[in-house]
């Protein structure tokens, strides 16, 4: 079983200078601004956050292809390099999709959106290839809440799965294996297991090995008050027995706080601030490798000024963490 990171937002301050370090500190860049505008410059740095994998202990890499991402317009002598130095490291690849914007679309009852959306994510997954990606993962779209029943439903699932088995078909020439990942709440579909399991199933009727990427920080999100509080059992990582070990390939590994209405998505596991304290992940590693789960990407990320200006800091600590757990 391998160990990777999606990196999110914590390689950020890496690419900023230090007048805007010390603007973070006084309020006078937000961290949304310097979201916005470092994002391109972290993320075309492939061969420097696969040294930070390395250098953490860990030996896989997710990169993420949530928008604003530089992957389309890289070229192929960069991707090239960048290929070479995650095989000269030891270091696997997969990529995530985006997610938001024309890539929710993957869903749409529309279907002039469909497939504009479904050419989009042919395109990243021709960069994967490029890249030496075992694997790509996808959100299942997104729908606005009122047309989210009813015949709506039926049109919008029926949709999603004819997505799926194109990019499904579009990987398995490529010889990259496709996972759908569950859906936070505020997306309204593919949050819950059963759903999930449903789609994927379907489209594995059809001949193709499309694989779940369970994210259990995504799953928790079902017990904000603002979804019905809806039951999180206990412990939490239970939820896993009940998904099928040939469906699992690469997991998604993070946690989410839930104070009353306000909550925090991916705090860092070693501070155990929110579902998954320490035994939650032993136990948790011990089903993954029960499952056969070949990959666990750790999503963590921050947004205390502090942490984001000690994010290796961060890394590190969480990472020793994890390795005692998962060794």
């Amino acid at each position: 079983m391998r160990i990777g990171r999606n990196f999110t937002n914590m390689l950020e301050t890496s690419y900023i200078s230090d007048q805007q370090k010390e603007d973070l500190k006084s309020g006078s860049l937000k961290v949304a601004d310097m979201d916005a505008t470092v994002q391109g410059k972290s993320k075309a740095d492939i061969a420097g956050q696969v040294d930070v994998i390395s250098e953490i202990g860990f030996n896989h890499i997710e990169l993420d292809g949530g928008v604003p991402n530089p992957f389309l317009a890289m070229p192929d002598e960069e991707i090239e390099k960048a290929k070479k130095h995650a095989e000269e490291k030891a270091v696997s690849v997969s990529l995530h999709l985006p997610y938001t914007f024309v890539a929710e679309s993957v869903a749409t009852f529309q279907e002039e959106d469909r497939l504009l959306a479904v050419s989009l994510m042919k395109r990243y997954i021709d960069f994967a290839e490029k890249i030496g990606a075992v694997a790509v993962n996808m959100h299942p779209g997104s729908v606005p809440f009122y047309q989210a029943e009813g015949k709506y439903l039926e049109i919008v699932l029926d949709s999603l799965r004819r997505s799926i088995a194109d990019l499904a078909k579009h990987c398995a020439e490529k010889g990259i294996i496709l996972h759908v990942e569950n859906n936070t709440a505020f997306d309204v579909i593919g949050v819950e297991n059963g759903e999930m399991l449903e789609i994927v199933n379907s489209v594995r009727k059809e001949g193709f090995d499309v694989k779940y990427c369970f994210d259990i920080g995504h799953w928790f999100t079902r017990g904000l008050p603002q979804f019905g509080s809806r039951e999180i059992p206990s412990p939490p990582e239970s939820i896993v027995e009940e998904i099928p070990g040939e469906l699992l390939y690469e997991v998604h590994l993070n946690d989410f706080v839930i104070k009353g209405r306000e909550f925090k998505f991916h705090p860092p596991l070693h501070r155990q601030q929110g579902f998954l304290k320490k035994e939650n992940l032993k136990n948790l590693a011990g089903i993954f490798r029960k499952k056969g789960v070949e990959i666990v990407v750790v999503e963590t990320a921050v947004r205390d000024i502090d942490d984001l200006l000690n994010s290796r800091r961060v890394l590190a600590e969480e990472s020793k963490y994890l390795e005692e757990i998962f060794s």
